[in-house]
């Protein structure tokens, strides 16, 4: 039987910060990321980004308080980014944030003139000019390498997350996520 409201809540309540963190990555890596390997096997660029995105924010307010582009960019920066060419897609969060945007809510922009996809490039992007060409493939491999226990080449694995924050900082997040698991 499938754990009710009450006791996930009580759960999260009774221990410690790492519960209701682990249960989240968890959950993301058991029933998300195999969502995001269908988009990603089936070059559904769009979906890919929508749920990528989903996924950093959820990650990057949740865990480690960091909100909106702050936030994108600072988990791109520690567990999608690889130190290559094309490989530091936290160098082009503001441009990702703003076409997940239009993806989402617009669809069609001017934005749309000046960024494009291609699996056929071997980087992660590429700038031509003035035009950002991004292989969602590598975007996505990149992002799933930080939940992987071996492999990739990202600066950390998302499992070594109280590196990135402090224990006080955890206290914090567990009460915010707390006050809106409650809520929603």
């Amino acid at each position: 039987m499938a754990e009710t409201f009450q006791q996930r809540l009580q759960r999260f309540k009774n221990n410690s910060p790492i519960e209701f963190i682990e249960t989240i990555l968890n959950s993301i890596h058991n029933f998300y990321i195999p969502e995001l390997q269908m988009a990603a096997e089936n070059k559904q660029s769009n979906l890919l980004i929508l749920g990528l995105h989903s996924i950093i924010e959820t990650i990057s307010e949740n865990v480690f308080l960091k909100k909106e582009v702050e936030g994108f960019k600072f988990y791109l920066e520690n567990f999608v980014d690889v130190n290559e060419e094309g490989g530091r897609f936290s160098e082009i969060a503001d441009e990702l944030n703003d076409w997940r945007n239009i993806v989402a809510h617009q669809y069609i922009s001017k934005l749309g003139h000046s960024f494009g996809y291609d699996y056929t490039i071997s980087t992660g992007y590429q700038v031509e000019n003035g035009t950002i060409i991004l292989n969602p493939k590598i975007f996505f491999d990149q992002f799933q390498s930080a939940f992987l226990a071996n492999g990739g080449k990202t600066k950390r694995k998302i499992w070594d997350y109280e590196k990135n924050i402090a224990s006080d900082k955890m206290e914090e997040a567990k009460t915010k996520f707390l006050a809106k698991f409650e809520n929603r």
